[in-house]
């Protein structure tokens, strides 16, 4: 679908987290790593990582796209974007001191599981669209940063998000995300041809 590069990047991100992520020596349980906002996931959950794409922004950074080709079909350039994604360690309940909340998660699980989580984006830096389990209908590496967004902005997001309280998370930023557009144009292409051209020297033609 050529509209689910947004959905296919959260997807491989999610992979590449479980892929790096080894259990015998990481906080974090690669199969507990999901793709959600924090208030779809309640407190009997096993999910213990949330990522959570909330911002997609137009990328221009990369510059001019080149039109796509393929066979006869010349595509318009793909709508370059970024995607910002919030990460969030396992959510809290009403743990009175907030030490531990009602999912029995202390306070420094879960900021345990964020520093591992940044540790990871921080090695992983780059992500070819190769490793994707849908193909990506990009060639360009994505690249994965963690990004400072305003603590106002922060919590303006967490209003949003009904009754979850808030609690420590940070942003990363993945770009460029190529969305391919609709627009196509066929074409011929023209098939080469060899000609030899003699070259006649003056008085080649004349009669001996």
């Amino acid at each position: 679908m050529t509209f689910a590069a947004i959905t296919d990047v959260s997807t491989l991100l999610v992979d590449v987290l479980r892929e790096r992520a080894d259990p015998e020596w990481h906080p974090i349980d690669p199969d507990a790593i999901a793709v959600a906002a924090p208030d779809e996931v309640d407190d009997l959950s096993n999910v213990q990582l949330l990522v959570y794409p909330y911002r997609v922004e137009q990328d221009n950074s990369a510059g001019s796209v080149s039109p796509t080709i393929e066979d006869t079909t010349r595509f318009d350039p793909p709508l370059a974007v970024s995607v910002r994604y919030l990460v969030v360690p396992q959510h809290s309940g009403d743990g009175g001191d907030g030490s531990t909340g009602s999912d029995g998660v202390t306070m420094a699980d879960r900021t345990d599981t964020l520093g591992a989580t940044l540790q990871l984006f921080h090695d992983i830096g780059q992500i070819d669209p190769a490793e994707a389990s849908t193909p990506l209908r990009q060639d360009a590496p994505l690249t994965v940063r963690i990004v400072d967004e305003p603590l106002e902005d922060l919590f303006s997001l967490w209003s949003q998000l009904g009754d979850v309280s808030y609690q420590p998370a940070a942003t990363i930023e993945v770009s460029p995300v190529l969305i391919p557009s609709l627009n196509e144009e066929t074409f011929t292409r023209v098939e080469e041809r060899e000609t030899d051209v003699g070259r006649h020297a003056p008085g080649d033609d004349e009669d001996e």
